[in-house]
């Protein structure tokens, strides 16, 4: 059976290191995401260069951020650390490092940074939403849902926090307000596949068939991941739909 879908929200930098002429340098290559190997070359080169320079917390979590998308956590987190230590007092960093920890299945340590940043700027929900997902993880609902609720006072269009919202309220069993917050998701994103995922197994639960097909079905164009895909296609299969 296809599982409830969270998501956190990833901080990029809000700032990007100054580039010094048009040719390619470390700072392109270290200022650039599509490329996650050239960006990790790229901060390493220039904080071989620089290492105590006023860009070095910054490249430090830039290829922090690089780390991670390429899935080798304890190398991000290590980064994370030493933006850190530069820059006790960066949010994003603090944001991002409890990401990288709570993936890591370190969820204390995630909690501690996304108070951290709270406790910085408490007025983004990104760290709401990701500490709502991680109390999720903890199975402490009440508190997932108080997060996600701030995060949605701070900033209402958020879809990502009424599906984090959604899965608490699911998972503690309140399906009424679940089925709200997944619907509410896909109304301000009409491209939520996790909300549509989420909402098909709610109506699937209730023995909705017709609903939960076609919820299916609009999570399956979305592109989900492929196990999310499989999942979904046996859920099809089983209702006797075909995707």
């Amino acid at each position: 059976m296809l599982m409830m879908i969270g998501r956190r929200l990833l901080l990029g930098a809000s700032v990007v290191l100054a580039v010094g002429n048009a040719h390619a340098t470390p700072i392109d290559d270290c200022n650039q995401s599509a490329d996650a190997a050239l960006q990790i070359e790229g901060c390493t080169r220039l904080l071989r260069l620089d290492p105590f320079g006023p860009n070095a917390a910054l490249a430090y979590g830039l290829r922090g951020e690089a780390y991670k998308d390429k899935g080798d956590l304890d190398r991000a987190i290590v980064d994370f650390n030493s933006a850190i230590t530069i820059d006790p007092e960066s949010f994003n960093i603090y944001v991002n490092r409890g990401i990288a920890h709570r993936e890591n299945g370190e969820l204390d340590l995630a909690l501690a940074d996304f108070n951290k940043a709270i406790e910085i700027n408490g007025q983004f929900a990104e760290p709401f939403i990701n500490r709502c997902v991680v109390y999720e993880d903890k199975g402490q609902y009440d508190l997932a849902i108080a997060d996600c609720a701030s995060a949605i006072t701070l900033s209402p269009n958020e879809a990502v926090a009424y599906n984090d919202r959604g899965v608490a309220y699911d998972k503690k069993g309140d399906l009424d307000n679940a089925l709200a917050d997944y619907t509410a998701a896909i109304k301000i994103d009409p491209n939520s596949r996790d909300a549509y995922a989420n909402r098909a197994v709610l109506y699937d639960h209730k023995g909705d068939r017709e609903r939960a097909i076609a919820d299916y079905r609009a999570a399956l164009a979305r592109n989900p991941k492929p196990e999310d895909a499989h999942d979904i296609e046996d859920a099809l299969k089983r209702l006797g739909a075909t995707p």
